[in-house]
């Protein structure tokens, strides 16, 4: 009888062993077919995911149980380094969400590589791979392990973001990416190296874990009480901004965008809020140390709002698919981070949850769409497509409605949020996410109208979309619709990361109010976008009294024509030195590291060794940065 550790171990090392049985058939003459592949990697992700199903209905089933188990690997003088699993409800419910993104991205993957005739075998590799990381940071016991597979992802984002390496466009944008995350990387392992240093010398122990999540709280009180406030301050600003870059919130949104070269259905993955979510879900599991320092919810909030305020407003003049679905993700894992500052942890969870899957499947309609008309990207040639592809057209709406609130799964989360926002007198913020909830409903209804109303704009005659790409989306077409009403009932269980629910009453004059903002959206783009009436009619008459009393027009034009392109001469001249000076920056920071490891190990470091790396990692983030702010126009 297999217990219950062995089927999480099974469910791990499953993709390592499609991905290793690939490549075997890849480097000898037992070559695979391409469909041999796709079954293959098709039956590894579904074994996963019954695996990932009954994982959770054990957790489920014994309330409060966490499974862990550690294996010590190796020891540094009185620190052992373990590699070890930590499951509970949260864990599960994520691994669920990944398991069922990568079970639907196969059934995608094959008539796309079909459709592109490249990569076959490389692409189920970095599949499977890249499947196994996600799940062994999603269930990692400690912080370093979780901070290891973190890099790991970001070295198999930079490989799929430079999946068709022949385009000169791909390999720049993978670069960018790939040092925008590995600083971030750098950082929140330099944070945890400090972490760790610190607590072992407070903590006085013979031996201790490496930063267990299990006794995380008793670690960082021992930190606290004995560091600096300003060093313990610092170590929790470098955990956060860390993975703020991680997750693409503003300013660094831009590195999502640039993954855009990343083929279709595995871009679908990389932006989905689970993966996206990494970041919050290791603050998350940090929370009883940044408790220790609330002032850094404060930032939480700031960089939460911003962020889903400009993703929405960027999104809504946004006309390429993937790049609306990018600012898509970054506008709700904006609002995520949001709620996280005010520690509404449960809510925060269900929200990503909720909003992921309307995500994922709006994301995956589009990629149908995509692979129908023959890789349109840009929604202003689509059009007229309800009518060839209604059921994609269908699928859509559903996630339209509940990503908006209106209903299903997705009006939960936003009506917590909201009420919560309400009750405690919040009521900037609840202004700030009523303009954000009218800026999406409005961008996401207008994708909606251009893509599937009016008259076909394309040259490609759409082709019918096959049945196993249409099982894809009804498998997240449930879940979008009955997640929320399911696990309403079961929030103590669910999502219980603490003692706390979240989950107040709900204000019926809120809800009507956050309905009617949203469909104020949905009417805005209707005008616009499907009868044309309101854009004729009222933007005409203002651009008119713009020109003629405020030379609103002249204005824009010396905006466009002048300034920008002197604009981004200048920025261009300083992105030649800032390019260079990062692609060096890991290779300095990789050594410093070896340097002080070889001190370690003579017993001739302190303090001060650890609080120059950290100044480090400031210089690094500020460095990228302004980098990345100076790239943003070309």
């Amino acid at each position: 009888m297999i217990d219950i550790l062995e089927l999480v171990y099974i469910m791990i090392f499953t993709p390592v062993a499609c991905a290793a049985i690939i490549t075997v058939s890849k480097l000898t003459k037992f070559k695979l077919p391409s469909y041999g592949n796709f079954v293959l990697s098709l039956v590894s992700s579904l074994v996963c995911l019954f695996l990932s199903v009954i994982l959770f209905g054990y957790t489920y089933t014994y309330h409060g149980y966490v499974l862990e188990s550690n294996f010590p690997v190796c020891a540094i003088q009185n620190i052992l380094l373990y590699f070890g699993i930590y499951v509970d409800n949260p864990s599960c419910l994520f691994i669920i969400f990944s398991s069922l993104l990568f079970f639907i991205t196969n059934i995608f993957s094959y008539r796309y590589l079909l459709q592109n005739r490249q990569g076959f075998e490389r692409f189920y590799i970095y599949l499977n791979i890249t499947h196994f990381f996600t799940y062994c940071f999603f269930i990692s016991s400690n912080l370093v392990q979780s901070v290891v597979f973190l890099m790991a992802q970001t070295l198999m984002l930079y490989l799929f973001s430079n999946f068709y390496f022949q385009k000169p466009i791909s390999q720049e944008n993978s670069k960018k990416v790939f040092i925008t995350n590995i600083t971030a990387d750098f950082m929140i392992l330099c944070a945890c190296c400090a972490f760790l240093y610190f607590s072992t010398i407070t903590a006085d122990t013979i031996t201790i874990p490496t930063l267990g999540y299990n006794n995380i709280n008793s670690l960082g009180l021992y930190s606290f009480a004995g560091l600096n406030p300003l060093v313990f301050i610092f170590i929790c600003i470098l955990f956060m901004l860390g993975t703020i870059i991680k997750s693409g919130q503003f300013p660094f949104s831009r590195s999502i965008s640039m993954a855009t070269q990343a083929p279709n259905p595995v871009f679908s993955i990389i932006i989905s809020p689970v993966v996206l979510a990494s970041g919050v879900f290791l603050l998350l599991r940090l929370f009883p140390l940044l408790n220790l320092t609330p002032a850094l919810f404060e930032i939480l909030k700031i960089f939460g709002i911003t962020s889903a305020i400009l993703a929405a407003l960027s999104a809504a003049k946004e006309n390429e698919i993937k790049n609306i679905c990018a600012k898509m993700a970054i506008s709700q894992l904006g609002i995520a981070f949001c709620t996280l500052g005010f520690k509404m942890y449960n809510t925060c969870v269900f929200l990503i949850l909720c909003s992921g899957f309307a995500i994922a499947l709006i994301s995956y309609t589009l990629n149908t769409v995509n692979y129908s008309t023959g890789s349109q990207d840009n929604i202003k040639f689509l059009g007229g497509l309800r009518e060839k592809i209604p059921f994609a057209a269908a699928a859509y709406l559903v996630g339209a409605v509940s990503l908006c609130g209106f209903t299903f799964s997705g009006f939960y989360p936003r009506a917590f949020i909201f009420n919560n926002f309400y009750m405690a007198g919040n009521f900037i913020y609840l202004i700030l996410l009523l303009i954000c909830s009218f800026v999406s409903a409005f961008y996401i209804f207008r994708v909606y109208f251009r893509i599937f109303e009016g008259n076909y704009r394309g040259t490609f005659e759409p082709k019918v979309v096959g049945k196993a790409m249409n099982f894809g989306i009804i498998a997240l077409i449930i879940p979008t619709i009955f997640f929320g009403y399911i696990s309403i009932k079961y929030t103590n269980v669910l999502f219980a990361f603490a003692n706390q629910t979240n989950f107040g009453n709900s204000n019926p004059f809120v809800n009507v109010f956050a309905f009617l903002t949203s469909a104020a959206g949905y009417y805005l783009a209707y005008n616009i976008y499907f009868t044309k009436r309101l854009y004729s009619l009222r933007i005409r008459t203002l651009r008119r009294l713009a020109a003629r009393y405020f030379y609103g027009e002249s204005f824009m034009d010396f905006i466009q024509n002048n300034f920008l392109i002197f604009l981004s001469n200048l920025l261009s001249f300083f992105e030649k030195y800032i390019l260079a000076f990062l692609y060096k920056l890991p290779n300095y920071i990789l050594r410093f590291s070896s340097y002080i490891a070889i001190k370690s190990q003579a017993n001739n470091v302190n303090s001060g060794y650890f609080r120059f790396v950290l100044w480090i990692c400031a210089v690094a983030l500020l460095t990228c940065l302004i980098y990345f702010k100076t790239g943003t126009i070309r």
